[in-house]
């Protein structure tokens, strides 16, 4: 019974790691979002670069001189121009249906702007997973499309921290579930046991200690979750 409960757990514990290794490109590729979908690069010739999605069309981003880029979409090109000056970074984006649209960086926020200096809110309604599309919306909102554009825009997915503490939990869970020796030493070290004189634990603690443990890394799980 011991060793197949410690086959278990180094069973567990390996594909931990190896969950861990294969997410390396999740949390490692810079990407960028339309709504809800995640681009990353896929590949370059030339002038053009195109970026990827595994729910969405492919976005292609071509550098047409120093200012200017244009981005397209299922056969649909979207024009940004630079605007920038100096301590203000600012696109201008074109649309195919001619509509203009300015996006400023604000500390490293895209706001987006029309033709009357009203800011442009994108709302995200859905039904049975398709976006639906609001009165007067565009198919991209302006300043995901400048995200498309330029690289530093680009962002990591993600926080694999939450996996490392997930794995550091697992390993506590099991070593409480698993050790006495290590339940007690748990014992030794908790601060309630200077209320009293020469403490010992006691069976009921040896008990919850297990059940503890179990909690543990039960939780583990729900913690490596959000690392994604």
């Amino acid at each position: 019974m011991k060793t197949s409960g410690f086959i278990f757990f180094v069973s567990v514990l390996l594909v931990s790691v190896l969950t861990g290794i294969l997410s390396k490109p999740y949390f490692t590729d810079r990407v960028f979002y339309l709504y809800e979908d995640a681009y990353k690069f896929a590949g370059e010739q030339g002038r053009l670069v195109t970026y990827l999605s595994s729910t969405a069309d492919p976005v292609q981003v071509r550098t047409d001189d120093e200012l200017h880029r244009t981005v397209i979409i299922g056969g649909q090109s979207y024009a940004i121009a630079d605007k920038s000056a100096p301590y203000s970074t600012k696109f201008h984006v074109t649309y195919p249906n001619g509509h203009v649209y300015s996006v400023e960086d604000n500390n490293g926020m895209l706001l987006s702007y029309d033709d009357k200096g009203n800011i442009v809110m994108s709302i995200q309604a859905y039904s049975n997973g398709e976006r639906i599309k609001q009165e007067g919306e565009e198919d991209f909102p302006p300043s995901g499309l400048v995200s498309a554009a330029y690289s530093d825009y680009h962002v990591k997915r993600g926080m694999p921290g939450f996996l490392f503490l997930a794995l550091g939990l697992l390993i506590y869970g099991w070593c409480c579930f698993r050790y006495q020796a290590f339940q007690y030493l748990m014992f030794r070290l908790s601060p309630q046991r200077l209320m009293y004189e020469n403490p010992e634990p006691s069976d009921f603690y040896y008990f919850m200690s297990k059940v503890g443990g179990i909690v543990v890394m039960i939780g583990s799980i729900f913690v490596a979750f959000k690392a994604y």
